[in-house]
């Protein structure tokens, strides 16, 4: 309490005034002079009531001291709590404290204690909330801890049924849009890929060949293309049947190279795909179906 009194009447408790100023102070075991005179409270207040002199409440009252957060709850759980519309696991849940989320305490700590964290009321199993002293010196760890502005920003409240529901659907739709995002970026860097092959069209087939002027054979071919792009492939169609990931071939997106026995070719959309044929027609396009395929390989 840190405000100033100046003239007029206040209260001070009796407590106070007994610690502040004893009814009777002795100097000595003699009267001298320098006795202070005997003053109880009623003295003190009429002598302030009389004169302009300010004085410090602080000085006349015993301070009571409080912990500021003996009235939370942590919770004291591995995955959450359920908050209940009523003190029974029967009861409807209404909200979720989650490890070390905040709550204030409303009512008495039995079995259950009734809780408020955020915008969500209702009853929590008291087995699994830190509370009292404890909860006061983990909030004060917690605060010290902290580089938030305020202490209010420290803690994390409940959020409601209702708001998990929405939280839920709004990550559920910026997961697919981020699924989408990435599909479009896959399926674009897939078309530069079959753009660039493409332009080889034409070129000769080279039996253990890896260039893509002068003449590649089938594996070789792929090999080139994609270390053009930074990935880096096996120089065999046998170990390229293990890199990256398998999708089937309906979902097959350009860029996707596509294995058959002893032969591989890069996929191109429109159930073709462009590859380095044979020493007869060189490096050129094949319906994707022209053999029987062992497996799609993703590597973008």
């Amino acid at each position: 309490m840190g405000s100033i009194l100046k003239k007029g009447l206040f209260l001070v408790t009796a407590t106070g005034a007994i610690t502040a100023f004893p009814s009777t102070a002795y100097a000595a075991d003699t009267v001298t002079d320098d006795v202070m005179p005997q003053m109880g409270i009623e003295e003190v207040l009429n002598n302030c009531y009389n004169s302009d002199q300010e004085i410090e409440v602080e000085n006349y009252l015993v301070p009571t001291e409080k912990g500021e957060y003996l009235d939370m709850a942590f919770a004291n759980v591995q995955s959450f709590l359920y908050i209940r519309s009523e003190p029974t696991t029967e009861s409807e849940w209404v909200g979720k404290l989650y490890p070390d989320y905040a709550a204030k305490i409303l009512g008495p700590v039995g079995e259950w204690t009734k809780v408020q964290s955020g915008e969500v009321t209702g009853y929590v199993y008291s087995e699994y909330i830190i509370i009292g002293n404890n909860a006061e010196q983990k909030a004060q760890e917690m605060v010290q801890s902290s580089e938030a502005e305020s202490p209010e920003e420290v803690f994390t409240y409940a959020e409601s049924k209702e708001e998990e529901e929405a939280r839920l659907a709004r990550e559920a739709e910026e997961a697919a849009e981020r699924a989408r995002e990435e599909a479009a970026a896959k399926a674009g860097t897939g078309q530069a890929i079959v753009d660039f092959a493409c332009q080889f069209i034409g070129n000769p087939y080279v039996w253990g060949g890896t260039s893509l002027t002068n003449g590649a054979d089938c594996s070789g071919f792929v090999q080139s293309v994609f270390a053009h792009f930074g990935v880096s492939l096996p120089r065999t169609t046998w170990d390229m049947e293990h890199v990256g990931t398998p999708v089937s071939y309906d979902q097959a997106i350009p860029g996707d190279i596509i294995l058959y026995s002893g032969h591989v070719g890069i996929y191109m959309g429109n159930g073709q795909i462009v590859n380095a044929i044979n020493s007869a027609k060189g490096i050129g396009i094949l319906p994707a179906t022209y053999s029987s395929i062992i497996t799609v390989r993703r590597l973008i």
